[in-house]
């Protein structure tokens, strides 16, 4: 039985000394689709009371295609795995007029967040001079996308406010990353990365909102390059 315990240990710190704790931070450009959303604002603008008052739309739900990444892992030979914080995203959309005689403003502002964890196959390694130069990966990460919906306004007619509302939804969908990616090591601890993939997010729906609900799809084909650090 002492010799299992000693086999263990001796496993256990043969793994410590291969293992190596890597943390990445990484820029990226994806292609949300907010033309739900888009959709909405249409909607409500051909309706009461913005289609008597001639609301315009003044901001139309812009997709910012940048966003960032990190992931803090633990790799083992040609396995990594851990956490990925990935992409915060922000736009928005607003109905809006002002005269004499009075005011009208409706305001959408959309916030999404993805966190979740990550696994990498390092299935082929390029070396040169006994040196890893460079390695072919494939990577899926689970994770959740957070959304916040907010939605203000109020409706002004001879100085006399008829409505106002603040409201705020918040809603959770499933996302699943699947990608592929060359990582160049630049040094022993120091690597550049290039990644291409997809991910797919369940859509975000709020059934408040009348006559149709308000929905956010952040599934996109997402491009990523960044610096990597073990240790």
């Amino acid at each position: 039985m002492r010799k299992y315990y000693i086999l263990t240990i001796l496993l256990s710190i043969s793994f410590l000394v291969q293992a190596q704790f890597t943390v990445s931070y990484s820029l990226g450009y994806s292609n949300y689709d907010m033309s739900g959303m888009r959709k909405l604002l249409s909607t409500i603008q051909n309706t009461q009371p913005a289609v008597t008052i001639g609301a315009k739309i003044v901001d139309n739900f812009p997709v910012n295609n940048i966003f960032h990444s990190i992931d803090i892992g633990y790799k083992f030979n040609m396995h990594e795995f851990g956490l990925k914080g990935s992409g915060y995203n922000s736009t928005g959309g607003k109905l809006s007029i002002k005269d004499y005689s009075g005011e009208y403003s409706n305001k959408f502002i959309i916030n999404g967040f993805r966190a979740g964890f990550f696994y990498k196959n390092y299935f082929y390694n390029f070396k040169s001079d006994k040196r890893t130069l460079f390695s072919f990966f494939g990577e899926v990460s689970p994770g959740l996308y957070f959304t916040e919906i907010k939605n203000n306004g109020f409706f002004i007619v001879q100085d006399k406010e008829l409505d106002s509302f603040n409201d705020i939804y918040k809603v959770n969908s499933f996302a699943l990353l699947i990608q592929t990616g060359v990582i160049y090591y630049i040094a022993k601890n120091i690597s550049a990365n290039v990644t291409v993939g997809y991910d797919f997010v369940s859509k975000a729906e709020v059934n408040d909102f009348t006559p149709i609900p308000a929905s956010v799809n952040w599934s996109s084909v997402k491009f990523m390059a960044g610096l990597g650090f073990s240790f």
